[in-house]
């Protein structure tokens, strides 16, 4: 079998290379070219490469080489410059325009006038400068009483001088007022005599002066002072003249959290009236510690005073503080203090302008003045304020109206002094939203105890008053003002009897009753620089009496515009 195999693998051989011998014979690949054989043919083997698959151990700790050094003592020499860093600037919003200037004009019924210009140099690092005038003025009578007519006119002019670290402030004023003593006891059966304008005129002018200088330095350590002079001069229509002097200097050094201080002032007068000419001053010394805590802060002085008309000397409280109890709502409040002043015959006729020239002028002196309170912010927008108050005054100024015996018409009035005890409550709570609307009430009690009076003659007991504003889109704003004052007593002189030493009264008095004046206004801004108002006064038409014998006009109003540029 395996014989047969043999047999038959050979002769398919025999026949395969028969085939190719044909087939090469038949074509022209071989025959085509010519090979040539150069060298024998040499069978190589190539050498084997033996993989070492024997395990080998590594040692983990090497050899430490020897180190051999040395140090090399050089300074490397370095040249570094320091280069100063720009601080950051921020540019600021432009400063708004200002409108330097300003004029009103404005009239009413009872020929009443208004008339105001301002003059400003506007912002300076050197200097500034402003000038204002003003008119007010009313032609107007009251039934049954005599020429109302009033007239007040003001010029000033001030300047301020800006200098190293001071500030130095001087100003120049010139009033004009004149009034007519129209008022009359008209249940007096008196016969009203036909006076004329010029027979019951009195006019008041005055010319001052003044000059400060003020410290203006962000230095904490320097030494703080202040000075302040100044002088004016009053006379009436019948030539009766006051001049007074005054000058005040203060310093001041804080040391931490305390500052120490003393305030020294000189006030001259001297009066030319009849029946009384005098002259005297009033010395004031005040020595003082302020010091202030994380929420409190406090002041504690004395005023030493010398009056030389009086011939007296007080030593005088000025103490003052306050604590938070609750940042930005809630705080309580203190002050005592005593104080001497001057009832000049400026001062006099500045609080009633019918007073007659022949005035006993003296020194009030108040020998306390306490006040305390609690004032709070219910929220953001409703505040309060709550106080009580306690006064003691030597020698307080009153008038009464003249006897009839020197003043039959009891058309002006004297001066006289009594000393007072005065305690006081007060009550205000206010609501305010931004520049949009303000309103306000107050609420007042007094109550007086008079050493030799019967009564705090022209004075209240009781006081109150609502005051608000609106403002619609700053176009349109509205304001509302009401006032009451409470019952008052005028003191009448009635003529008893004439003896040896002189006339003898017999006092009486008469219920003023209280009364409530309400004001409106209303101003329309045209544009920024131009705007109409209105005014209407006493709106209840009352002819209450301002002063004994003096009633106040009834309903009244005022148009006008005002212009700034």
């Amino acid at each position: 079998m395996l014989e047969m195999k043999k047999i038959f693998f050979a002769t398919g051989f025999g026949l395969l290379t028969v085939q190719l011998s044909a087939q090469t014979q038949e074509g022209s690949g071989l025959n085509a070219g010519q090979v040539n054989v150069v060298q024998d043919y040499k069978p190589t083997l190539a050498d084997a490469i033996k993989i070492n698959t024997n395990p080998t151990i590594n040692d983990s700790a090497p050899a430490v080489p020897r180190l051999d050094y040395s140090n090399i003592n050089k300074t490397l020499i370095t040249d570094f410059k320091i280069e100063p860093i720009t601080p950051a600037k921020m540019k600021g919003e432009p400063l708004q325009k200002l409108n330097n200037n300003y004029v009103k004009v404005g009239f009413g019924n009872y020929l009443t006038s208004n008339a105001e210009a301002y003059l400003g140099s506007g912002r300076s690092k050197k200097m500034n400068y402003a000038f204002s005038g003003k008119h007010f003025s009313s032609a107007g009578s009251i039934k049954n009483y005599g020429f109302a007519g009033f007239s007040d006119n003001n010029l000033k002019a001030k300047a301020s001088f800006f200098v190293p670290n001071h500030v130095i402030n001087t100003s120049a004023n010139f009033n004009n007022n004149s009034v007519h003593f129209y008022g009359f006891d008209v249940d007096s059966n008196i016969v009203k005599p036909e006076l004329t304008k010029a027979q019951t005129r009195q006019v008041y002018n005055v010319y001052e002066f003044n000059a400060a200088l003020l410290q203006n330095t962000k230095n904490e350590d320097a030494l703080y002072h202040e000075f302040d002079a100044g002088f004016y001069h009053f006379r009436d229509k019948f030539k009766n003249q006051e001049n007074s002097f005054n000058i005040m200097a203060a310093i001041g050094k804080t040391v931490k959290n305390e500052t120490y201080g003393g305030r020294l002032s000189l006030n001259y007068f001297g009066n030319q009236n009849s029946p009384d000419s005098s002259e005297g001053a009033i010395l004031t010394v005040n020595p003082f510690v302020k010091t202030r805590g994380k929420s409190w802060h406090a002041r504690l002085g004395i005023n030493v005073v010398v009056e030389t008309d009086e011939g007296r000397t007080f030593f005088l409280p000025d103490i003052s503080g306050k604590y938070t109890l609750v940042e930005d709502i809630l705080s309580v409040f203190a002050d005592i203090k005593g104080y001497s002043y001057r009832n000049s015959y400026r001062s006099l006729t500045t609080q009633n302008p019918f007073v007659s020239p022949n005035i006993n002028f003296r020194t009030s002196t108040v020998k306390l003045d306490a006040v305390g309170g609690i004032r709070g912010n219910i929220n953001q927008h409703l505040y309060f304020t709550l106080s009580g108050a306690y006064k003691i005054v030597d020698s307080m100024a009153l008038f009464v109206n003249n006897p009839h015996l020197f003043d039959p018409l009891q058309s002006s009035f004297s001066v006289i002094y009594d000393n007072v005890q005065l305690a006081r409550f007060y009550g205000e709570l206010g609501y305010s939203v931004d520049k949009k609307m303000n309103f306000a009430g107050w609420l007042a009690f007094n109550k007086y105890t008079m050493e030799r009076e019967l009564k705090p003659w022209h004075l209240p007991s009781l006081e109150a008053g609502v005051k608000g504003s609106y403002n619609l889109g700053d176009k349109i704003i509205v304001g509302l003002d009401v006032f009451y004052v409470g019952n008052r007593y005028a003191k009448l002189w009635q003529l008893d009897k004439i003896t040896d030493t002189g006339a003898e009264f017999i006092v009486n008095e008469r219920n003023l009753k209280g009364y409530v004046d309400a004001s409106i206004n209303a101003e329309y801004r045209y544009t920024k620089k131009l705007s109409a108002f209105i005014r209407i006064n006493n709106l209840a038409a009352q002819q209450y009496m301002i002063w004994n014998n003096f009633p106040s006009q009834r309903i009244n109003g005022m148009a006008g515009i005002n212009c700034s540029f």
